[in-house]
């Protein structure tokens, strides 16, 4: 059967990605010294280190060492190449964002479930009195304030820091 040029250029598409994936990131050709002496020499002094660990510490957990290069978590499954410390770094901070993502999802899952439940606790009280029946309509116009800001979507913006591509 015949391809599409829709079907071609996807095909190219694909081809070209795998092998921007193998190729890995282009900085690490041009790369004089490993991300580990990087981090030991210039980066504990940086306010930026003092707060980033103290930020893990608060919720129990330990900041990451960059002692030597190496990456010890790396898998040969993966199909990318081992970059060492630098890449150790960036799927960390993949996972942060992953695991926040996730986190911030189950939080406002759980809050949306529970505006819920008080809405219908106050839906089935009893709003014979006129007093009860105006607090419980504000009541509920300030539940369905909370819920609309729950709808938004947070953005949060920091330095790029994975190269792909061709350059």
């Amino acid at each position: 059967m015949v391809k599409s040029p829709a079907e071609y250029q996807r095909a190219y598409r694909e081809r070209k990605a795998e092998l921007a994936k193998q190729a890995g990131d282009p900085t690490d050709h041009i790369a004089t010294r490993p991300f580990s002496d990087f981090v030991a020499d210039e980066y504990p002094d940086c306010i930026a280190h003092y707060v980033a660990e103290e930020s893990l510490a608060c919720v129990g957990i330990e900041a990451p060492t960059f002692d030597t290069d190496t990456d010890d978590h790396w898998s040969p499954e993966w199909d990318i190449p081992n970059r060492g410390s630098v890449g150790r770094a960036e799927r960390m901070v993949g996972a942060f964002l992953d695991a926040a993502t996730e986190l911030a999802t189950a939080i406002n899952r759980y809050k949306c479930q529970e505006i819920e439940r008080a809405v219908s606790t106050l839906e089935n009280k009893d709003l014979t009195s006129p007093a009860a029946k105006k607090q419980a309509l504000a009541e509920m116009a300030r539940l369905t304030r909370i819920r609309s800001h729950l709808e938004k979507k947070e953005r949060w913006t920091f330095p790029r820091y994975t190269v792909t591509g061709d350059f």
